[in-house]
């Protein structure tokens, strides 16, 4: 009798513990949770890729005028690796080989980073390059990340035939 009293005893606890359980609140869904602020405390520091910053763009023609190259010279607190030039003309945009991108420094903390984009370069980059804008945007990438900076440009503008270029 002593192990059916025991047996009875462990089904009536069980029977109590089901019960509790199904009596008792559901949780509750939390779409975000917070802390009192007596009690919590946090420093959240977003970083922001800071922009490279154009110096100088110059525009070369030869002797008659016609338009030959544009030198656009940016600096930056990235290397070349850190830096892109991009061309954009219309709906087309290309990016200009890191070949074509000089760099000196870091002199005060600073990379100066230099282009020089002939004609024929233009030209197989942007196919419509005579009479027309084309917009060169300098950004700057974090390394390791997809973190790009706002971008920074200069319009450059060859007239038909090549005349009147103008970088501004």
């Amino acid at each position: 009798m002593n192990v059916r009293r025991q047996r009875v005893l462990a089904g009536v606890a069980g029977a109590a513990l089901l019960c509790g359980v199904a009596l008792a609140p559901p949780a509750q869904i939390t779409d975000a949770a917070f802390t009192d602020p007596e009690y919590g405390r946090a420093t959240i520091t977003a970083f922001r890729v800071p922009p490279a910053t154009i110096i100088a763009c110059t525009v070369a023609n030869n002797g008659l005028g016609v338009f030959q190259n544009v030198r656009l010279v940016w600096t930056s607190v990235y290397p070349a690796s850190g830096v892109r030039l991009t061309l954009t003309q219309g709906a087309t945009t290309a990016v200009v080989p890191a070949a074509n991108i000089t760099t000196t420094g870091p002199a005060g903390g600073l990379y100066t980073h230099t282009a020089v984009l002939t004609q024929s370069l233009l030209a197989s980059l942007i196919s419509n390059l005579l009479g027309s804008t084309t917009t060169l945007t300098v950004t700057n990438l974090l390394a390791g990340t997809s973190w790009v900076s706002a971008g920074t440009s200069r319009q450059l503008s060859i007239a038909l035939l090549g005349l009147n270029a103008s970088c501004t």
